[in-house]
């Protein structure tokens, strides 16, 4: 054995494998089922000493044995390979969630810092023992429950002067009412457009540790403007990741998702009971994976830093995974879907799904199937021209060793089944995780045009029609600033309720000053029932995008002395082009191939692709079944599509957190298709050709006797051919074929063969027998010998594959006397067989008749 190897319960398996090998429960299955077999054969040798069967059961086992060695090191590696990388993606997609989802506080916090009621506040407040002060306070804090009620991801609001005293906050329970001044003053000293904190927050001293975001309050929007406060938003971290977790974790493999901080101390942990908050992990960036040992158990484990999102990558937290390693590598808990060959061919044809070295591993068990199909069908044509007392004996035994051979194989068979049914639970996954991002994503423009809605300035200035053109220029540097903190839109405006534009954010938009909105969303804006209420346009075409589709999200704007009187409102563009497409494309393995993803409706209208034939806009042409799926449902099945095999999983929206929710006016379903290729429909490798091969000797019901014959049964394409087993030299490999380069290859004369010291002609004989069949389909020849003119004759047909051996009464053989060839007949007879419960009907050659017309064509 090579130093590279160690013996692993009989099976030779690399080193570097061997720790891990045995966590593996496909490698362990597999390896017991072909380790009963390989006892088989021993006591196939044994018995064939009796049946004097003359198979070479030795090499039958080494060959069986080799290759189970192999498939098994290059399972376990292909195993390895696939944890690890759905390792890597979960870890990758938990940071980035996060950090996608704490950009959009940085916007808050900047926005709501320029508040002008908060403005007011600080500079009117003078302390609680001040009956007007007091009212302020009341105003201000029904303000924060009115900002919680839109964005629900904080939990308190708090807003300190410069010294660090609190004058209001939300959690009014909360009676700390001072600040540290370090922090304080890191806030009003910062050069930064805001300040994110993961500590001890001692003005939330129930909590260790808390996520915070900050920023100071000033008098104007100068950069210079004198200091009225520090604003702090408090974030609801803890709640966020049990969200994004449950998305993402297995519970079945006891996998534990965390975030780490730049130390390595967990922040955040799917499963507190075996990976505590503040343990101290591993940061394991530079490898593919490793194992470690946690609280002593050994783990796999992996970590991965955030791509940022839009250029922000917030605090250097990491996303990290750990799982035991008794559980990392469980088989596949999925019922096995019944596959057609064809999608199993396509897939193997495929380096993604299938390695070279794997499908190596199948071309030598066909090699190895092929061999043994051979033996076991050419011993029981030797059998059927010997009168010993052991022919049934023998026939029985080779039977029984066509059938283990089948057994063999049908391991790799069930391999086969098991990554199919792994690539179809991929595509649910995937467009689950895309469909959550994308529902994410859409609740915060839906927050931003209730919130914004509510900005006093625009209710006073729509209050005072008659003065409102003095004030545009102060709606619209709103409005822009508000834009240059989000930039997932092109433009945001402001309407009054005749639907008449009056200040945009967007420069090259500001000719729609002035006109009027007829769109159906302005109607309905106008007549929301309060300020919980939005309304949000179709998925379409608009000359606020550039006349290409999108949403445009928007909210009343109601009088501020009356809020049962709506004024106007607000529309928000969404840049739908690339934000929908972002969604997308960060969902998806950056390194595979022929997946893609697409978000539609129910009418399969297209609204992002990231396969570049399907235009937005478009329509997705599959199956209506995947277009019914319930909200918050999926579904997955292998589709032909474009030329190619496809597993497809689909999911629809269910919403997030109150948006599109039950409580929520707003119904809008989306659907995700993750489509990941299988391979392509044409596929010419034929690897499973000789799946179908048949080992069984004969019907063991049926006894030969003077009245019955044996026929030996073959296939050409899907034509069931059979010649008498007498005439039947035996059969060889096709690869044994001297071919004549000079033939034409019209010609039906394929070239020679050499069979004890005898050169024999090779017939094609497809053409004369009308069936369609590929070159490479012809894999074995039979040599066949009869006697012309009292002068020994042989030749040679090829045929697709070998079936059976079987016995036949002569009375049951029907002559016929059509299917011409030149002047003779090609098939002579019909014949009923029946074998294995199933009955079919061969057509027997005639071997002379072949030879006389087929020869003389040479």
């Amino acid at each position: 054995m090579s130093k590279k190897f160690i013996n692993y319960k009989g099976i030779s398996v690399k080193k570097d494998l061997y720790p891990i090998i045995k966590h593996i429960e496909d490698v362990d299955k597999y390896r017991e089922e072909l380790g009963r077999l390989s006892s088989s054969w021993d006591i196939f040798a044994l018995l064939g000493q009796l049946g004097d069967i003359n198979i070479d059961i030795g090499k039958t086992k080494e060959n069986f044995l080799n290759l189970t060695s192999t498939l098994l090191n290059h399972l376990s590696e292909e195993t390895i390979k696939k944890v690890t990388a759905e390792m890597k993606f979960k870890s990758q997609v938990a940071i980035d969630v996060v950090i996608r989802n704490l950009f959009e506080r940085t916007a808050d916090i900047g926005f709501l810092a320029t508040d002008d009621d908060i403005r007011n506040f600080i500079q009117t407040y003078v302390s609680d023992y001040n009956d007007e002060s007091l009212e302020l306070k009341k105003q201000i804090q029904k303000r924060f429950k009115e900002y919680v009620a839109k964005y629900s991801v904080y939990f308190d609001i708090v807003l300190a002067n410069p010294n660090g005293k609190v004058i209001a906050r939300l959690d009014e329970t909360n009676k700390v009412d001072k600040i540290d001044n370090s922090f304080i003053q890191e806030v009003l000293n910062t050069s930064d457009e805001y300040v994110e904190t993961y500590k001890h927050h001692d003005f939330i001293p129930q909590y260790k540790k808390t996520l915070v975001y900050s920023y100071k309050v000033t008098k104007t929007n100068n950069p210079n403007s004198e200091n009225l406060g520090v604003l702090c938003l408090c974030f609801r971290f803890t709640d966020e990741m049990k969200g994004i977790f449950k998305n993402l974790i297995d519970t079945r493999n006891k996998e534990a998702l965390t975030i780490l901080d730049e130390e390595g101390r967990v922040i955040a942990s799917s499963d507190r009971s075996y990976i505590p908050l503040g343990s101290k992990l591993p940061i394991i960036l530079n490898e593919d994976y490793k194992v470690v040992t946690f609280s002593g158990r050994d783990y796999i484990a992996k970590t991965c830093k955030t791509n940022g999102y839009q250029g922000f990558k917030g605090l250097k937290w990491y996303g990290h995974i750990m799982i035991p390693i008794e559980y990392a590598f469980l088989s596949d808990d999925l019922n096995p879907i019944d596959t057609d060959d064809n999608i199993i061919e396509a897939m193997m044809d495929n380096e993604e799904h299938f390695s070279k070295d794997l499908k190596d591993v199948f071309n030598k068990s066909r090699t190895i199937q092929d061999n043994l199909s051979r033996v076991i069908w050419n011993g029981n044509i030797a059998q059927s021209k010997l009168n010993s007392s052991n022919r049934g004996f023998s026939k029985s035994l080779l039977n029984e060793i066509g059938v283990t051979g089948v057994k063999a194989n049908s391991s790799l068979d069930n391999l086969n089944q098991t990554i199919i049914t792994s690539i179809l639970k991929d595509s649910e996954f995937l467009s689950s995780l895309a469909i959550d991002i994308m529902d994410r994503n859409l609740y915060e423009r839906a927050n931003d045009c209730r919130w914004w809605a509510l900005t006093s300035y625009f209710r006073e200035a729509l209050d005072d029609m008659n003065s409102i053109a003095h004030k545009k220029e102060e709606i619209s540097s709103i409005l822009k600033y508000i834009n240059d903190l989000y930039t997932v839109y092109t433009n945001l405006l402001i309407f009054d309720k005749d639907g008449k534009v009056i200040a945009v954010s967007n420069d090259k938009d500001e000719y729609l000053v002035g006109k009027v909105l007829s769109q159906e969303w302005v109607g309905k804006t106008l007549t929301l029932g309060d300020t919980s209420k939005y309304t949000v346009s179709k998925f379409e075409k608009t000359n606020l995008y550039n006349n290409e589709p999108t949403y445009v999200y928007c909210s009343a704007i109601r009088s501020f002395k009356n809020e049962k009187q709506i004024n106007g409102g607000i529309a928000i563009v969404f840049d739908s082009t690339p934000e929908l497409h972002a969604m997308l494309e960060e969902t998806l393995p950056s390194n595979k191939n022929g997946v893609f993803g697409v978000f539609t409706n129910r009418s399969k209208k297209i609204i992002s692709s990231t396969n570049k034939s399907l235009e937005v806009d478009g329509f997705l042409d599959i199956d209506d079944k995947f277009f019914s799926i319930e909200n918050g449902h999926k579904y997955s099945e292998i589709i032909e599509y474009d030329n190619c095999y496809y597993a497809v999983g689909a999911r629809c929206s269910m919403g997030y957190r109150e948006y599109k929710s039950r409580v929520d006016d707003y119904k809008n379903d989306v659907l995700c298709f993750v489509f990941i290729k299988i391979g392509n429909i044409e596929n010419s490798n034929k690897i499973l050709s000789n799946k179908n091969n048949t080992f069984t000797n004969q019907n063991e019901n049926k006894k030969f006797d003077e009245d019955s014959t044996e026929l030996a049964t073959f296939n050409i394409g899907n034509k069931f051919l059979a010649v008498e087993a007498k005439n039947v030299l035996e059969s060889i490999s096709v690869d044994e074929l001297e071919e004549s380069i000079d033939i034409d290859k019209n010609n039906p004369f394929k070239g020679m063969v050499l069979y004890k010291d005898r050169l024999i002609s090779v017939l094609d004989i497809r053409d004369f027998i009308n069936v369609e069949v590929e070159d490479d389909e012809l894999n074995n020849i039979i040599l066949f010998e009869y006697d012309k003119d009292n002068i020994e004759h042989c030749i040679g047909i090829m045929v697709s594959t070998l079936q059976s051996i079987s016995v036949v009464q002569r009375s049951s053989i029907q002559h016929i006397e059509n299917h011409f060839l030149g002047s003779g007949t090609l098939v002579q007879s019909l014949v009923d067989i029946t074998d294995n419960n199933e009955s079919k009907v061969a057509m027997i050659l005639d071997i002379k008749k072949i030879d006389d017309n087929l020869t003389e064509r040479v």
